[in-house]
């Protein structure tokens, strides 16, 4: 099932109108008609809004339907999402459906990807481990370059955002608590 789909499937089942949605996420309405049709690749943020409006988390968006019952997630059953706006992969390095209160992510960040212009905040903690190239982490507006082998934990209240600004891949494991996809 395609994101907008999946978005689709979810404001229905909670008997919500476009209109509902918007209102409540704070996204227009011409834009969520747009993601809901899979015409447009949103943002992590428009997605974090959309997700919080429907009472579930971002994850839970790309995630197919099944149960899995283990504590092992092995490299090729890893769940795998992608945001084109961003340019970044993800893979889910817990189990999908896991009601653990760590969420960890092996992010792919192409060149030049980032968070978005603006630094956000949430709650909880955040911590990011570079496996292979460069990431700029910007946190309570001071910066950072992190290269292979650095590591940033911060409190996620505080407003911050990150970036690729090589040219390169930038591998990252990126841990969450509490899970905010």
């Amino acid at each position: 099932m395609k994101l907008g789909e999946k978005i689709r499937s979810l404001r229905t089942e909670k008997h919500m109108t476009l209109r509902d949605l918007s209102k409540k996420s704070g996204c227009s309405l011409g834009f969520l008609s747009q993601v809901e049709r899979d015409k447009v690749s949103p943002t992590i943020s428009s997605l974090r809004k959309i997700a919080d409006a429907l009472d579930t988390n971002i994850i839970s968006l790309f995630e197919e339907e099944q149960t899995l019952d283990s504590i092992v997630v092995k490299k090729s059953q890893r769940g795998k999402f992608e945001n084109k706006r961003s340019r970044v992969k993800y893979e889910l390095l817990r189990p999908q459906f896991s009601d653990t209160t760590i969420e960890a992510l092996y992010m792919y960040l192409e060149g030049g990807a980032s968070s978005g212009q603006s630094p956000h905040s949430h709650d909880g903690e955040e911590l990011a481990i570079v496996i292979k190239g460069k990431l700029k982490i910007e946190v309570g507006g001071k910066t950072y370059v992190l290269e292979e082998g650095d590591s940033a934990v911060y409190k996620s209240n505080i407003p911050h955002r990150w970036a690729n600004p090589t040219d390169e891949q930038t591998e990252v494991i990126w841990i969450n608590h509490p899970p905010t996809f």
